[in-house]
């Protein structure tokens, strides 16, 4: 369901519909990017956390937190409409 959000919202974010393949392709990258640095990214954190232990091990978890945190607080300064394209070109 979040999947179609988000390119609703890469969708409406192109500012003509000449742009909108370079806007979607750079969003498509983007998240590819994000896919790929994730699991590596969380993997070493739980690693350094438990190493070292941080908060008993479990820092790792403390920081995913704040980073969904950080990302709700986010989304809520989206647009709460999607503007219609199609009324915009008549």
């Amino acid at each position: 369901m979040s999947f179609g959000c988000i390119f609703m919202f890469v969708t409406s974010s192109a500012p003509s519909k000449d742009s909108l393949g370079s806007i979607n392709g750079m969003g498509q990258t983007l998240a590819s990017v994000a896919r790929a640095i994730g699991p590596a990214m969380s993997t070493s954190l739980f690693a350094v956390s438990e190493q070292h232990h941080l908060l008993g091990g479990n820092a790792v978890y403390l920081f995913l937190v704040l980073l969904t945190v950080f990302f709700l607080w986010l989304t809520s300064r989206l647009p709460g409409e999607l503007e219609d394209r199609d009324e915009e070109d008549n």
